[in-house]
């Protein structure tokens, strides 16, 4: 029955454009239009233009009849304002606008901006051009997941909160980016998507053929190797990139196979510099949104006061079992997870120590916690620990029991990458699909000198979700990665 009422109205639609095209009106005129002011511009300065005569563009949201009147709201970015259109201003094409412009057409109305009897700012159209004619009915309001998620125009069209939504993750990028340019004076770059080998990350890739190089290549996992080549190459005072990556693993609340973070090397830092930047970096747009240290995520008030939580693996393990990890072997590690009933299937000491920590503590870690100091064999782009060389200078940043983002002390001795290499490479000949790759262009240039740094990844999605109260990663993200289906038309 809907399908046959959208039939209807699209055939109706038909004819209207039908109607304004005898009438001499291109439904889809080239020429722009004239536009002197935003609909809240004319509402907020209304005492001042009332009187003058004003144009306004958008799409018609309402439209009611009243005798020789019609009474029409237009939308823009900034909001609606009203339009009245009468039949002793418009002469002979009042009918044929009264009857064949429509909600859901984008259309231009040029008058007097005054009030109406009841006092509602308005224009009094002298002049109303149509813009674009929509063949389609515009719904009142997308409640379908499948459905917002496919035609996420019709989601934002509908439903200003979720276009709310995606304004406040443009607003996250855009401070991000002043923040790194303006406070850190770190350089904006560019890296390559397509690459004949992939890393910076443990995950599977997602792999294409170039035909005129008769090569496969990979889709990027992360862009750290790249943008640690440039600092080799004599950005001394850090680079970034908002960086679209892939990886070709599972999809979930948090998880999307195509996603968006920003990934930031400043030289002369180190982890401990990282976590503060990130504190007043993150917990500042937090502020700044919500004007409070506490905001709402998945049924939960999270808290953003400074300074955050720093809690490292192996404490968080010997609080949780009593168990001093260091200390304790491999097969003793597997055998206290797996009495609690965990899924425990890392083999080295240090997958087994992550493992446990993840179950253990990842429900819990709600407010801004750095998950600290990951064992080695974990974590082959980062430089040892200062203290214990069985640990890395590595933080995850968790909140709402997310992983927000994730810093390295980068390592930057080549002996040392060499070997993790190998162990890399080890790994995946035992069968870890997930295992960096050998990369010897990247060994060759930290052979070069690479100077002591920090990096971090940052999740614009997860980030997007915390700081919207979205609760699951294909709501954050406009075009999500979606099964096909077959289109119907």
């Amino acid at each position: 029955m809907l399908q046959e009422l959208d039939h209807l109205e699209y055939s109706q639609r038909l004819v209207h454009i039908n109607a304004l095209e005898e009438a001499g009106i291109n439904p889809f005129p080239a020429e722009p239009p004239k536009r002197s002011h935003k609909n809240a511009e004319l509402i907020k300065n209304s005492e001042n233009l009332s009187g003058s005569v004003v144009s306004v563009v958008g799409r018609m949201i309402s439209k009611r009849i009243h005798g020789g009147l019609t009474f029409a709201h237009i939308e823009d970015e900034s909001g609606a304002i009203q339009t009245v259109m009468q039949r002793n201003k418009l002469g002979d094409l009042y009918p044929i606008i009264r009857d064949n412009f429509g909600i859901g057409d984008f259309v231009g109305a040029t008058g007097i901006l005054r009030a109406t009897q009841t006092g509602e700012i308005s224009v009094w159209a002298e002049e109303m051009t149509m813009l674009a004619k929509a063949l389609r009915v515009v719904p009142h309001r997308i409640t379908d997941p499948e459905i917002q998620q496919r035609q996420r125009y019709l989601h934002t069209l509908s439903d200003v909160e979720a276009r709310k939504n995606f304004r406040v993750r443009s607003q996250i990028v855009q401070s991000m980016r002043e923040y790194f340019i303006g406070r850190l004076g770190c350089l904006e770059v560019e890296t390559p998507i397509l690459d004949s080998t992939y890393g910076g990350a443990t995950a599977k890739p997602f792999i294409t053929h170039h035909n005129a190089l008769d090569q496969d290549f990979f889709l990027r996992i992360a862009n750290e190797l790249y943008l640690k080549r440039m600092t080799v190459g004599g950005y001394y005072e850090g680079v970034f990139e908002f960086s679209r990556d892939f990886r070709n693993e599972g999809m979930d609340k948090t998880h999307n196979p195509e996603f968006t973070q920003v990934e930031l090397y400043k030289p002369w830092w180190d982890y401990y510099n990282m976590m503060d930047m990130t504190e007043e970096l993150i917990g500042g747009v937090e502020e700044h949104m919500h004007g409070d240290v506490l905001s709402p995520f998945n049924g939960q008030m999270i808290d953003y006061s400074r300074p955050w939580r720093r809690l490292t693996i192996y404490d968080g393990i010997r609080q949780k079992l009593g168990i001093h990890p260091e200390n304790t072997a491999v097969e003793e590690l597997q055998k206290a997870g797996r009495e609690l009933g965990l899924q425990i299937e890392g083999t080295t000491k240090g997958s087994v120590c992550v493992e446990l920590f993840e179950q253990l503590w990842e429900n819990e870690l709600i407010n801004p916690t750095f998950v600290m100091d990951f064992p080695t064999d974990t974590s082959a782009l980062t430089k040892r620990h200062r203290l214990n060389p069985e640990l890395t200078e590595r933080f995850e940043l968790f909140v709402g029991g997310m992983e927000i983002a994730n810093c390295y002390t980068e390592l930057n001795d080549p002996r040392d990458q060499r070997a993790r290499f190998e162990l890399e490479k080890q790994k995946r000949q035992a069968g870890d699909v997930e295992a960096m790759p050998y990369d010897e262009d990247f060994i060759r240039a930290l052979e070069y000198g690479m100077p002591p740094q920090a990096g971090i990844g940052i999740s614009i999605d997860r980030l997007t979700m915390l700081l919207t109260n979205i609760n699951h990663i294909r709501q954050a993200i406009y075009f999500p990665t979606l099964r096909r289906v077959k289109d119907n038309g």
